[in-house]
C-alpha cells in the first residue's frame, strides 16, 4: 500500500460507481438481502492506526462484539438476558464489551427509574449497519467453515 499525497480528506470514501455484490441468501439468518453499496478508499500505509480497514478488524477482533450484535438485531435486551442467551460470557466481560459498545455508539443504554433498577441495550444505526458484515461472515462459515475444521484437525494430528 501507499501513503496519499494529495489534500483529499484520508477517511472520505470514494462510492465505486454501481458496483453492487449479488443479491446473498440467508439461509439460517432470515430474509434475503442486497449487500450495501462497496466503497473505495484512497491508499493508506501498512495498517496505519487511521485506516479505516483496521477500525473495522478491531471491532472484529473482540470475539463477543459481534455475538452481542447479533443477539441484540431483534431489539432491546436487558443484560441478563443477554447472558443466557449468549451463554459462556462472564457478567464483567458482558459488562465491559456493552460499556464499550455504548462508547463506540453501536448500543444505546436505556435505564428505566424503577425500583429495582431496570437497564436495556438496544442497537443504534451503526449497531444494525454491522448486522451485514455479520450475516455475510456466517454465510462465509456455512459455505466454507467445514473445509477449515477439516484443515485443522490436519495440522492436530
Amino acid at each position: 500500500m501507499t501513503r496519499v499525497s494529495d489534500s483529499s480528506p484520508r477517511h472520505a470514501p470514494t462510492p465505486v460507481t454501481q458496483l453492487h455484490a449479488p443479491a446473498l441468501t440467508q439461509a439460517s439468518y432470515g430474509s434475503p438481502r442486497q449487500v450495501p453499496d462497496l466503497v473505495t478508499y484512497p491508499p493508506y500505509g501498512d495498517y496505519e492506526s487511521d485506516c479505516p480497514a483496521r477500525m473495522g478488524v478491531d471491532l472484529f477482533g473482540n470475539s463477543w462484539l459481534p455475538v452481542i450484535v447479533y443477539m441484540l438485531r431483534d431489539g432491546p435486551m436487558r443484560p441478563g438476558e443477554l447472558r443466557t442467551a449468549i451463554g459462556g460470557i462472564s457478567q464483567k466481560m458482558l459488562t465491559q464489551t456493552l460499556r464499550r459498545m455504548e462508547q463506540l455508539t453501536l448500543v444505546h443504554r436505556r435505564r428505566y427509574a424503577e425500583a429495582p433498577p431496570r437497564v436495556e441495550y438496544e442497537l443504534t444505526e451503526a449497531g444494525r449497519d454491522l448486522l451485514g458484515p455479520i450475516y455475510a461472515l456466517g454465510e462465509w462459515v456455512d459455505k466454507h467453515g467445514r473445509a477449515v475444521n477439516a484443515a485443522l484437525a490436519g495440522d492436530a494430528d
